[in-house]
């Protein structure tokens, strides 16, 4: 049983998680976030929000709108550009992106196993492979997989074997195009070609039900015999002045407010930031591995605007700033790495890019980018609109007028006159919240024996984690910061009023002067399967109250990585948890 298993398991069972919509059958891609995962989702964002804004004094903070006009998007480029390339399966007809898609499987005996969902697709498959795709090749079938045998793989195409059984055939029927990827999920060669799709969501603000105006307008075009480009293109300009997209990305709203939040901010001076957390809409071609891809997601974005003199060593600053906040929350150093953009994936605006990428049990996968963006986003929106969008240095254009007027000479080199006035660079951080706080889940998630051992995921089935008395139990280490549940303050018995109500003393305090998420664990249940449950979501402290506390007011605190327990003064509880919640890196 895989960790990416181990962890969609939990997360449903405990309350992390949830299939949006499930009683109604759900919808794909779209996710809710339970008691618990909303806690931790919560707790990822502030930390966030706490080293990129809190504990800085040139950064603030903005909350846009989600709805966005189409001028600032054909502007950004996103109309015309945000595109990925799509293909799709002409068997099974799931559609993906080349780029993310493997190379072709070839077995040993040189055959290419396409594997359908069950046996009587695999049965429909081939016939339309002998019949469509590849008629008179060589092909076998074996339960769900279909074998087709190859004469020889060159370098943009495949060549299969001729069937001796079958008529005589033209050789091209057995000449398959082949780009360097497959489908995904069948190692299916049988593909259309790629074509641009653009990720973006439409809608439209009107009363009128735009449904309504697409037939009258396609009718109206019928009337005048007008082919299929004009009627689009008629539909098109009828749709114009209602339409709106949901954003794509939070970036955007930052860049057409910079005017707005420095005037009203006269403290910022460059170099300075404006940050924001909220939610962009992507219609991806591939949803996969649960909240790592979805059409709505949560971004955590910070645009530092810098002078371009300023711009790369602002670049190499934020790499090492947000390295470091990872290395802070991860436990597992080895499974975070920076990956540096090559030329031929830079935008063509971009003076630099790294992504900060997570090793997920799929492979390795970004979870933040940190780019050096250049001028490219405020020249746009200052040619479109005619507003200068741009940085005047008060200080450096004092100090030259003074100069003039001492010298009575005019200042008129260029690179004097640039530094007075100039369009920012921008240096970008964009986290993915729903990645990092699957990142942080899949880092802190272990399985350990009843001796404390850590046991590799792939060799615990999901019976034994789910009945602890099997000696094999999920621990889930997060950072004590990012925690759903702080503390677990539980009775020794559940049904002694005289526990509970000490119980309910200690929490209440913890809550008052910690502000934190606190459980009060009553459920009659034996005491180790409430430390397991805990363990489970990853709550750091867990205190019991028994009948020595009545006598002497002394509590068991147990620390659920370790599982050692010490008897405290209840006096004492307070600091240790908050002591164990300040800032330092994790220990593996």
């Amino acid at each position: 049983m895989s960790a990416m298993r181990h962890l969609l398991d939990l997360c449903k069972r405990r309350g992390f998680l949830f299939q949006s919509a499930e009683i109604h059958g759900g919808l794909r891609g779209a996710y809710d976030y339970g008691p618990l995962g909303v806690e931790l989702k919560r707790n990822v964002s502030q930390e966030w929000w706490n080293s990129m804004v809190y504990q800085r004094s040139d950064v603030v903070g903005i909350d846009t709108a989600i709805i966005t006009p189409p001028a600032v998007l054909k502007t950004s480029g996103h109309v015309d550009q945000f595109t990925d390339e799509m293909v799709d399966s002409r068997l099974s007809k799931d559609r993906f992106r080349p780029d993310k898609a493997p190379e072709l499987k070839v077995d040993d005996q040189g055959r290419i196993p396409i594997t359908a969902p069950d046996k009587y697709m695999a049965k429909l498959w081939e016939n339309e492979i002998r019949t469509q795709f590849a008629r008179g090749a060589l092909i076998t079938r074996k339960g769900k997989e279909i074998l087709l045998s190859v004469e020889r793989l060159e370098k943009d195409r495949i060549i299969l074997k001729e069937d001796p059984t079958s008529s005589p055939i033209e050789e091209s029927t057995l000449r398959i195009p082949y780009h360097g990827y497959v489908d995904p999920n069948s190692n299916s060669p049988f593909l259309t070609e790629s074509r641009p799709f653009n990720l973006m969501f439409k809608t439209y603000l009107d009363p009128i039900d735009p449904t309504d105006k697409i037939i009258t307008t396609t009718l109206e075009a019928q009337k005048s015999s007008s082919d299929l480009t004009t009627t689009r293109q008629l539909v098109d300009k009828t749709l114009y002045p209602s339409l709106t997209y949901l954003r794509p990305e939070t970036a955007q709203g930052v860049f057409i407010n910079y005017m707005t939040v420095q005037r009203s901010h006269p403290h910022l001076k460059i170099p300075f930031g404006i940050a924001q957390i909220g939610k962009s809409f992507r219609n991806e071609i591939r949803l996969e591995h649960a909240i790592f891809r979805t059409p709505e997601f949560e971004q955590m974005e910070l645009e530092f605007f810098v002078a371009p003199w300023q711009a790369q060593d602002q670049f190499t600053a934020w790499r090492k700033s947000r390295m470091d906040w990872w290395k802070i929350y991860a436990r597992n150093h080895d499974r975070i790495r920076e990956r540096a953009h090559a030329e031929d994936e830079l935008a063509h605006y971009s003076k630099g890019c790294i992504d900060v990428e997570y090793l997920f049990p799929w492979g390795w996968g970004e979870v933040e980018g940190i780019a050096n963006r250049g001028d490219f986003d405020l020249s746009r929106h200052s040619e479109a609109t005619g507003i200068k969008l741009q940085y005047t240095d008060a200080i450096l254009m004092q100090e030259r007028q003074a100069k003039e007027k001492a010298t009575g000479e005019k200042e008129t080199r260029v690179e004097v006159l640039e530094k007075e006035r100039f369009t920012p660079h921008v240096v970008e951080s964009s986290c993915g919240l729903n990645r990092a706080m699957l990142a942080f889940m899949l880092d802190a998630l272990e399985v350990v024996d009843e001796q404390g051992r850590v046991v590799p995921l792939d060799e615990v089935n999901e019976t034994n984690t789910n009945n602890s008395s099997k000696g094999i139990r999920i621990i889930m280490k997060l950072h004590p910061r990012l925690a759903p549940v702080k503390v677990a303050v539980m009775p020794l018995i559940s049904n002694n009023k005289d526990l509970v109500d000490v119980c309910t003393s200690i929490s209440n305090r913890l809550r008052q002067e910690l502000q934190v998420n606190v459980a009060l664990e009553t459920q009659s249940t034996t005491i180790g399967k409430r430390y397991y449950r805990m363990d489970e979501i990853g709550t750091p402290w867990c205190v019991t109250v028994d009948y020595d506390t009545l006598k002497d007011q002394t509590v068991t605190i147990r620390d659920r990585d370790t599982g050692a327990q010490r008897r405290v003064s209840s006096e004492e509880v307070l600091k240790i948890v908050q002591d164990g919640m300040k800032l330092k890196p994790q220990s593996s």
